[in-house]
């Protein structure tokens, strides 16, 4: 199955309404829950709404052209010969390959959202350089979304 924007969007919120709605104590601030705890509780949610793709939280490997699995790494500074390792807060992929990379997600918090832009940044470089076909900003809140910023 293939899914557009419209779709994935109605999961995410579906998601993250039932998440909030079973532990509203990974939204309170007052708790500041990880924010990997979050991540990882809401790609179980969204998990149960894909089809056939994998929905993996902090995954930190791609398939290169060999279908070999290696670390997962994105560019951020082109004066670096190495790119850096990364580990996306939730990807929706195929993890037998490197060509069906639907979706990456990056996670904050609403009352810790200092690296908002770095988070940005990751987006750009994982759809240019890994070819996800989209990115997500999401920001979570007391009452659950907060922002959603997509990227293509």
């Amino acid at each position: 199955m293939n899914y557009n924007q419209e779709e994935l969007e109605k999961i995410i919120q579906t998601s993250c309404s039932e998440l909030l709605k079973e532990q509203p104590m990974l939204f309170d601030p007052k708790h500041d829950i990880n924010e990997r705890t979050v991540s990882g509780e809401l790609s179980t949610k969204i998990g149960n709404l894909v089809i056939d793709f994998h929905v993996n939280s902090e995954y930190n490997r791609m398939t290169d052209e060999y279908g070999t699995q290696i670390p997962k790494r994105i560019n951020f500074n082109p004066n670096n010969a190495q790119p850096s390792r990364v580990f996306p807060d939730i990807i929706i992929h195929r993890q037998e390959d490197g060509i069906h990379n639907l979706l990456i997600i990056e996670i904050k918090m609403n009352w810790k959202n200092g690296q908002k832009d770095r988070d940005i940044e990751k987006l750009h470089r994982y759809i240019e350089e890994l070819n996800y076909q989209f990115g997500l900003y999401l920001e979570l809140g007391e009452n659950g979304i907060v922002e959603m910023q997509w990227f293509s």
